[in-house]
C-alpha cells in the first residue's frame, strides 16, 4: 500500500492529516514528515489533529516487512531512520503550534508514540481497539525517543512500568494510565480534538510567555535522545529482536492473512454456530463466536448444565466490565447472541458444529451423528480434542470430508492460536473454510496434518515428559523448576503438569497405551505420574495436591516427600543450565520430528504455533529459530553431550537434523519434509 497522508483544513484553521498505508518506515515517515512541515510553516494553519485513518488505525504502525531487512542490513541506515523518527516526534512535542491526536482505532507500537509526541490525546468510548507499547512482543524498544519523554512527563517510575509492558489497554484503562487525556462519544473524536487545538491556540496567542515555558519544559534534552536513539538501534539489529520480528511480526501477519489456504476456493461467512459442550472449553468458544457477531447455540446435555455455562460467561463479562476491560452495551450484546439448550434440533441451519465434549471418543462419536443429523449437509463439523486423532473421530461422520479438527487453547477468549487439523478424508474447500472461520473469530491459525497429539500437544508433552524422567532419575525438582524458568517459558513443568491435570496425563497415557498396544511403553517418568494420581491421590492443582502443596492463599510449594517418592534412593546432580537446556531441547528435537513427519511442513508455523499455543521461550522466536540461531552443528553436539550424561532418548537428534548438519545449512532454509 502507497503511504498518503491527506489534509484537510478547516474554517477555524485546523489542518486534520489522515493518513492511510502509512506504516513505521521510511516512506511512510516521508509521507508524514512533510505534511508536518507544510502545516507548521503554513501561517493559515493554527494547530493540526493527527486522525485515525480510513482502516481505523492511528498511523505509525510498524512496517514489517522494511524492518526485516534493515536488521540485515548496514546498522548506519537503520540509525538514520530511528534518528529522523525520534526528530519528526520531537518536532511535533517542541512545536509552537498545538497538535492533538485522534483516536479511534488500534494505536500500537510507533504509532501510539507518535500520539504521545502530541499535546492532547482524544480516544473514542468503547472496547473496540486498544493501545499499548506492543512492539515490546517482537523485542523492540521505543522508537521514536519516548522513553525520556514520557519520563519527563509523568514520572521515570510511572514510565518505566508503562514502557515494560507489552499488554494491549483498553480505552478506559488507558485513560487511567495516562496515555489518554481524555474519551468522548465516537462520533466526537474528530471534533472534540479540532476544538481542543482551536482554545489551545487562542491561549499561546494570549499568553506566548506561558506557550514558551510549556515547550521548554516539554523539550527533552539532545544527549537523552542520542541515548535513546543509539540503544534502540542496538536492540533492534540484536538476534532476540530479529527473530521475534520474523516470527510474531511477518510470520503471525502470514498466518492472518491465510497464507496457506487452498487456493481457489470461495471464502465462507458465518452467521451462525453451534457449540457442543457449555463447559469451560465450550463456553469459551461460545464467547469468542458471540463476541465476533455471530449467533450461538449452546448445547449441553440439560438446559441446565447450559444456562451455566452461559451464567459464568456473564460473571466472567460483569467482571471485565467493572475493570473497564469491556464496554457494557457491547458485552451485553454478545452475551444476547448466545442460545443455550439441550436439544440438538436447535442445530438446524447452522454454518458450523464446533464439538467440545468430554474426551472420550464414544461420547465424541455420539455427539456428532446427533449434530450432523440436525445441522443439515451443508453445515462444517470441527471437534476440539488436543490429543485424539482426527481421522478416528471422523469415522463417526457421514460427512467425513466435511469434518476437521480445531484445536483451540485455554482460556479460550485470551489465547491467540488455533490449530487446525486436516483428517485423511478432510476436502480442500473444508479445510478452507476452517480457516475462514479462524479469521472470522481473530484467531491465528497453523495447519498441521492429523497424528496422535497433532502438533502442539506432543510438543508439550515432550517438555513435561523430559521433566518426569528428569524427576524419576533423582534430580532435584527445585532446579528443574529453575530451569525452566531460566529457559523463559511462562510456567515451569511441574507446575504447568498440576494445572493441566496430573489424572488427565495420565488418562490420556492408559487411552495410548490401549490404542497402540505393544508398541507403547511408559517411561519412568510417566510410570511416576501414574503412581502419584493412583497411590496418593495427588491429581494436580484442581485437588490443591500434585507436584505441589497448593494453600487456601493461593501460595504453593512442592511437595516435601516428591524426590524420595519420584526416584527413591537414586539421585543425580544436574545443573540449572543443563536443565535449560534439556527442556528447550526436547521440544526443538520433538518439533523437527513433527517436521520429518510431515505433521507439519512449515517452519514459520511451527514457531508461531509455539509461541502463541504454549508459551515457547519467545526469546528464541520458537523452537526451529532456537536451532538455528544456535547453528544445526552446535545443537547437535549440545543434546549429544546432554543425551549422554542424563540417558535421555528424546535428546537423541533425529535423522533429519542429523543430515541437515552434515549437508550444512538452517531450518528455515530447507524445504519439509526434508528429501
Amino acid at each position: 500500500m502507497v503511504a498518503k497522508v491527506e489534509c484537510v483544513r478547516d474554517a477555524d484553521g485546523v489542518a486534520v492529516l489522515r493518513a492511510s498505508g502509512v506504516l513505521c518506515g521510511p516512506a511512510g515517515l516521508g509521507a508524514l514528515e512533510s505534511r508536518i512541515a507544510e502545516c507548521l510553516a503554513d501561517d493559515r494553519t493554527i494547530g493540526v489533529v493527527l486522525a485515525s485513518g480510513a482502516d481505523g488505525s492511528f498511523p505509525g504502525d510498524l512496517d514489517l516487512a522494511w524492518l526485516a531487512e534493515a536488521q540485515q542490513g548496514p546498522r548506519e541506515a537503520l540509525a538514520a531512520f530511528v534518528d529522523a523518527a525520534s526528530a519528526l516526534a520531537a518536532r511535533i512535542d517542541v512545536a509552537a503550534k498545538p497538535f492533538a491526536a485522534a483516536i479511534a482505532g488500534d494505536a500500537h507500537g510507533p504509532a501510539l508514540e507518535l500520539a504521545l509526541a502530541c499535546h492532547r490525546r482524544i480516544g473514542a468510548r468503547g472496547a473496540s481497539y486498544s493501545l499499548g507499547f506492543t512492539a515490546l512482543r517482537l523485542g523492540l524498544p521505543p522508537m521514536l525517543g519516548t522513553s525520556p519523554r514520557l519520563a519527563a512527563r509523568i514520572g521515570a517510575e510511572k514510565a518505566l512500568q508503562l514502557l515494560g509492558d507489552a499488554t494491549a489497554l483498553t480505552p478506559a484503562a488507558a485513560l487511567k494510565a495516562g496515555l489518554l487525556d481524555e474519551l468522548v462519544p465516537a462520533d466526537a473524536v474528530l471534533a472534540s480534538a479540532a476544538r481542543w487545538v482551536v482554545l489551545a491556540a487562542a491561549r499561546r496567542a494570549q499568553r506566548p510567555a506561558d506557550a514558551a515555558t510549556a515547550a521548554s519544559l516539554r523539550r527533552v534534552p539532545e544527549a537523552a535522545l542520542e541515548a535513546a536513539v543509539r540503544a534502540c538501534v542496538e536492540v533492534v539489529r540484536g538476534p532476540v529482536a530479529q527473530d521475534l520480528v520474523r516470527t510474531l511480526g511477518l510470520s503471525v501477519s502470514a498466518a492472518n492473512r491465510l497464507a496457506s489456504r487452498p487456493a481457489g476456493v470461495e471464502t465462507r461467512t458465518f452467521e451462525r454456530v453451534g457449540v457442543l459442550g457449555a463447559g469451560l472449553m465450550g463456553s469459551g468458544i461460545a464467547l469468542v463466536c458471540a463476541r465476533a457477531g455471530m449467533q450461538v447455540t449452546l448445547i449441553d446435555t440439560s438446559i441446565e448444565a447450559a444456562q451455566r455455562g452461559l451464567d459464568a460467561l456473564a460473571k466472567q463479562e460483569s467482571s471485565g466490565v467493572a475493570s473497564g476491560r469491556l464496554d457494557a452495551a457491547e458485552s451485553q450484546s454478545t452475551l444476547e447472541r448466545i442460545r443455550p439448550t439441550s436439544r440438538y434440533e436447535d442445530l438446524a441451519g447452522v454454518d458450523i458444529v464446533v464439538e467440545a465434549v468430554f474426551e472420550d471418543r464414544t461420547v465424541k462419536a455420539t455427539a456428532t451423528k446427533r449434530a450432523e443429523a440436525a445441522a443439515g449437509p451443508h453445515a462444517l463439523f470441527a471437534t476440539n480434542t488436543s490429543t485424539l486423532p482426527i481421522t478416528g473421530l471422523a469415522e463417526a461422520s457421514a460427512r467425513p470430508a466435511q469434518f476437521i479438527g480445531l484445536h483451540f487453547f485455554s482460556p479460550v477468549p485470551r489465547m491467540p492460536l488455533l490449530e487446525i487439523i486436516r483428517g485423511r478424508q478432510t476436502s480442500g474447500p473444508t479445510l478452507a473454510h476452517a480457516m475462514d472461520f479462524s479469521r472470522a473469530i481473530g484467531k491465528t491459525p497453523i495447519v498441521v496434518n492429523d497424528s496422535r497429539g497433532f502438533y502442539t500437544t506432543r510438543v508439550v508433552m515432550a517438555y513435561q515428559a523430559e521433566a518426569f524422567d528428569m524427576l524419576a532419575q533423582g534430580a532435584d525438582p527445585e532446579v528443574i523448576e529453575a530451569g525452566g524458568v531460566a529457559s523463559g517459558m511462562p510456567v515451569p513443568p511441574l507446575a504447568l503438569s498440576d494445572a493441566v491435570a496430573l489424572d488427565l496425563i495420565h488418562q490420556i497415557n492408559l487411552q495410548a497405551a490401549r490404542d497402540l498396544g505393544e508398541a507403547y511403553a511408559f517411561t519412568p517418568g510417566y510410570e511416576m505420574v501414574g503412581r502419584m494420581v493412583e497411590q496418593q491421590g495427588r491429581k494436580g492443582k484442581k485437588t490443591g495436591q500434585g507436584f505441589y502443596d497448593y494453600a487456601a492463599d493461593g501460595s504453593r510449594s512442592l511437595w516435601p516427600k516428591l524426590r524420595p517418592f519420584a526416584a527413591g534412593e537414586r539421585s543425580v546432580a544436574m545443573s540449572i543450565a543443563d536443565a535449560r537446556d534439556r527442556l528447550l531441547a526436547v521440544q526443538a528435537l520433538e518439533t523437527v520430528r513433527c517436521l520429518e513427519e510431515g505433521v507439519i511442513t512449515d517452519p514459520s508455523q511451527c514457531d508461531v504455533g509455539a509461541i502463541l499455543g504454549w508459551g515457547f521461550a519467545p526469546w528464541t522466536g520458537g523452537p526451529l529459530s532456537w536451532i538455528d540461531r544456535m547453528g544445526v552443528a552446535a545443537c547437535l553436539a549440545r543434546c549429544e553431550s546432554l543425551s549422554a550424561r542424563y540417558g535421555s532418548a528424546r535428546l537423541q537428534p533425529p535423522r533429519s537434523l542429523r543430515e541437515l548438519g552434515a549437508r550444512g545449512g538452517s531450518i528455515y532454509a530447507t524445504t519439509w519434509p526434508l528429501g
